[in-house]
């Protein structure tokens, strides 16, 4: 759900099966304008969710699609993203570290998808190494704990590193993922972040729909203080 401010709540989709990400789908295809599937593979992070990437093309609104990876071995999944050409695409910087493949698998994508661009970094990260590759994406994720599994504590130095790169790089749009909720959107919204994805405060209980309401008008109203 986006705003004109250019507030956005994602719903993420983090799910081991196919038959629980059509479940989690159904339930926000028609309120958000993008929606996160999480890939995990047990490597780089989390216990491994269902990665069969050209399958999403049979989810209705499939053109909706955001793919968050957190994998060690991102030139794997090129073809099958392009397969795709998903709406949004986001590695994690770390996952590229000694490989050299960064640039060769984002010039790829750019060239073979439509898909809008996005480098992840973890809390522990610093900010530096996506500084060094901002030529090559859209905007920026930031993590507010390490990736893979939900409902983590969140590390608040994430709320500095978020208000330090939006100091520096006013132009480039901010997202956050990782406890996001009730209770930190308003730090999270300071700091500068404007894409905000949820998994645990929009599918954990209540309607998924109202849930991501309430989520972007209370973001909303931090922006406009």
């Amino acid at each position: 759900m986006k705003a004109a401010n250019n507030i956005e709540i994602v719903p993420a989709i983090l799910r081991a099966t196919w038959e629980g990400i059509i479940e989690d789908w159904a339930k926000v295809k028609d309120v958000a304008a993008h929606i996160q599937i999480d890939i995990t593979d047990g490597i780089f992070a989390g216990d491994g969710t269902f990665r069969q990437i050209r399958h999403f093309k049979k989810l209705p609104k499939s053109q909706k699609i955001e793919l968050h990876l957190m994998v060690h071995t991102p030139a794997n999944y090129v073809e099958d993203i392009i397969d795709l050409n998903p709406a949004r695409c986001i590695f994690h910087v770390e996952s590229f570290s000694g490989t050299g493949d960064l640039r060769m698998t984002y010039e790829k994508l750019r060239e073979h998808t439509q898909a809008q661009l996005a480098l992840a970094l973890n809390p522990d990260s610093p900010n530096a190494w996506l500084e060094e590759h901002l030529s090559l994406v859209d905007y920026v994720m930031f993590l507010g704990y390490s990736p893979g599994w939900a409902n983590q504590p969140i590390q608040t130095i994430v709320f500095k590193k978020i208000a330090e790169f939006a100091q520096k790089h006013a132009a480039v749009p901010i997202a956050v993922d990782g406890h996001v909720s009730k209770a930190t959107i308003p730090d999270y919204v300071a700091a500068g972040a404007r894409i905000l994805c949820a998994n645990t405060s929009i599918f954990g209980a209540g309607s998924p729909a109202e849930n991501i309401k309430q989520l972007q008008l209370l973001a909303e109203g931090v922006v406009l203080k």
